[in-house]
């Protein structure tokens, strides 16, 4: 099928870095989409379509991870280049260290909601008569 992880870290990179709000908005539009596109599509099994689920989870926790990646080293550029600053690089570690852990969090749950995905596509299964 398609190439999510491309999708999904274009349309991110149109964003400015402190965008959360709005990358996770695309990650629910992306996952309402694939649920609508193939959802319906009663040529697609209930095994192929959480295939496809998970690998959108999975591209978005990967652009997420880029995402942190980016950021860090973005982090460790500016403390070498500004070591004069008034908090101290461990504390700035903890900081950082701490929204990456929110964020991962907030894909973890993504992940777990997978779950919930196979119990509707059950659902949708039964309500289709199949």
């Amino acid at each position: 099928m398609a190439d999510y992880h491309s999708i999904i870290a274009r349309a991110v990179s149109c964003l400015p870095s402190t965008a959360d709000e709005a990358r996770h908005a695309i990650y629910e539009q992306a996952r309402t989409a694939l649920h609508e596109r193939l959802g319906n599509d009663l040529q697609i099994s209930d095994t192929e379509l959480v295939n496809e689920h998970y690998k959108l989870e999975v591209a978005i926790y990967e652009v997420e991870e880029d995402l942190l990646l980016s950021d860090m080293r973005r982090f460790v550029k500016e403390e070498t280049d500004f070591s004069s600053r008034s908090l101290s690089f461990i504390s700035k570690i903890k900081e950082f260290v701490r929204s990456a852990e929110d964020s991962l969090g907030a894909c973890r749950g993504a992940l777990d909601r997978l779950g919930w995905t196979k119990r509707n596509l059950l659902w949708s299964r039964i309500w289709r008569g199949l």
